[in-house]
């Protein structure tokens, strides 16, 4: 029972690494790319996530639910139940209000970044949140 909690912490947290990195480190710089140079390098940036980020998103999400079955006697349900709700609003987050701060930037408009980082950091606080119901759950089995 330990492995599902370990392993679901694993994976959280770097999801949650990869968070950070894009708030932190890669939207930044979208905005210093001169505008005519930036439809290739967000090209290739998104063709990077869509193997290294994007199925641990979904993985991070689908390893809390057996946690449900198989997580440790003196971790509560409810936590279980936290981590599922953490995962849907980071989704909610994700399709309704960050995807589509991408579209600009795939048509080739690097201009407006605050929204784009405004939803990241607000998907990277959901995430450190799920980690830290992890880490704690860990700390109980």
């Amino acid at each position: 029972m330990k492995w599902t909690l370990a392993a679901c912490l694993a994976v959280n947290v770097y999801l949650l690494g990869a968070m950070l990195w894009f708030a932190a480190i890669a939207y930044p710089q979208f905005g210093a790319v001169d505008r005519a140079a930036f439809p290739p390098i967000y090209a290739a940036f998104t063709a990077r996530i869509a193997f290294t980020v994007v199925p641990w998103e979904f993985v991070a999400f689908l390893a809390t639910l057996p946690l449900y079955f198989a997580r440790p006697v003196a971790v509560p349900v409810w936590c279980v139940h936290a981590l599922v709700a953490l995962g849907v609003a980071y989704f909610a987050i994700t399709f309704a209000w960050h995807l589509p701060a991408h579209r600009p930037l795939a048509a080739g408009d690097n201009s407006g970044l605050a929204v784009l980082l405004t939803s990241q950091w607000v998907r990277t606080g959901v995430q450190a949140v799920r980690a830290g119901v992890l880490i704690w759950a860990g700390t109980r089995g």
